[in-house]
C-alpha cells in the first residue's frame, strides 16, 4: 500500500507511463507495484504449497503408473504419462488459480487493505491486472515443468499447443478465483467455499474417462479442455478444436462479467 502511494507521488497524477484502456488508464508505475507485491505473495508459505504439491502430483503418479507397469512386465505407456500430467495441471490450474486468487482477496477484503487501495490512486483494471497476471503467470511455469515431471518429450508444435491452452484455462481460473475472493469475507470462508467448484472442476474430467455423461460433461468445462490438451500432448497429435477453444473463451468472458458487476456492487468502483 505505502509502496503504491509513494509511486503516485513520484510520478503524478498525469506524469507516470499510462495507456488508455477503455474508460480506464493505466498507469503502469502503480500496476508494476500491484504485480510486485503479488508475485511475492505467490510465494508466502500459504500458498506456495500449491504450484509445489502439482508438480510433486506429477512426479508421482508417474513412478507410481511406471512401478505398475513395470511389475506386469511392460513399460510405461506415454498415454499413462498423460494422464498423470492431466491430473497434476488439473490440481495447478484450479487450485493455484481459484483458491490461491480468491483467499489472497478474501485476506485483503478481511484486513481491509483493499478499500484502502480503491480509496487510493490505483484503480479497478490495475488491481485486476496485478492480482491475475502473476497467478496466471505461476500457472503456466507449473504446467511447463509437470511436462517433463511426466517424463514426456513433446515437439515444438505440441508445446506450443500446451502452452496456449495452459495459459487461456489460467486466465479462466483466475477471474473463477476473483470472483469467489470478492464474495467471501475471510480465506476461512473463501477455502470453503471454494473447495466445492475445485473439485468438480477437477473430477469432472478424471471421471470423463469412465463415463459417457462425465466425458461430455467435460467438453463445456475449461479443465475439460485442458486434460485433452494433455493427452494429445502425450499422443503426439498436438490440436484443439474449436469448440474447446470457444468453450474457454466464453467462460472467460462471462467470468470477467460476473466478477465486474460484482465488483461494482460492492462499492469497488471508482468513478
Amino acid at each position: 500500500m505505502r509502496t503504491v502511494q509513494a509511486a503516485e507521488k513520484m510520478h503524478g497524477g498525469n506524469g507516470g507511463i499510462w495507456r488508455r484502456t477503455g474508460a480506464k488508464t493505466v498507469h503502469w508505475n502503480k500496476l508494476s507495484v500491484i504485480l510486485s507485491m503479488k508475485w511475492r505473495t505467490q510465494f508466502s508459505k500459504n500458498f506456495i504449497a500449491m504450484p509445489l504439491f502439482s508438480v510433486g502430483l506429477t512426479f508421482v503418479m508417474t513412478l507410481f503408473y511406471g512401478s505398475m507397469a513395470k511389475s506386469n512386465g511392460k513399460a510405461l505407456d506415454d498415454s499413462v504419462r498423460g494422464v498423470a500430467l492431466s491430473l497434476g495441471a488439473l490440481m495447478n490450474t484450479t487450485m493455484t488459480g481459484i483458491l490461491c486468487t480468491g483467499m489472497a482477496l478474501a485476506e485483503e477484503k478481511e484486513k481491509h487493505t483493499l478499500r484502502a487501495l480503491m480509496t487510493s490512486s490505483v484503480n479497478g483494471l490495475e488491481f485486476f491486472l496485478g492480482s491475475t497476471l502473476p497467478v496466471a503467470a505461476m500457472i503456466l511455469i507449473v504446467n511447463v515443468l509437470s511436462v517433463p515431471a511426466a517424463g514426456l518429450r513433446p515437439s515444438a508444435a505440441a508445446w506450443a499447443m500446451w502452452l496456449g491452452v495452459s495459459a487461456l484455462c489460467a486466465i479462466a481460473s483466475t477471474v473463477l478465483g476473483m470472483i469467489f475472493g470478492i464474495c467471501c469475507k475471510s480465506q476461512v470462508s473463501a477455502s470453503t467455499l471454494i473447495s466445492v467448484p475445485t473439485l468438480v472442476l477437477v473430477m469432472v474430467p478424471v471421471f470423463g474417462e469412465f463415463s459417457g455423461f462425465m466425458e461430455r460433461a467435460s467438453g463445456f468445462l475449461f479443465t475439460g479442455v485442458l486434460s485433452k490438451a494433455a493427452a494429445a500432448l502425450a499422443a503426439g497429435t498436438p490440436r484443439v478444436d474449436g469448440f474447446g477453444l470457444g468453450v474457454i473463451g466464453a467462460e472467460i468472458l462471462l467470468a470477467a462479467a460476473v466478477f465486474v458487476a460484482l465488483y461494482r456492487e460492492n462499492g469497488y468502483e471508482r468513478e
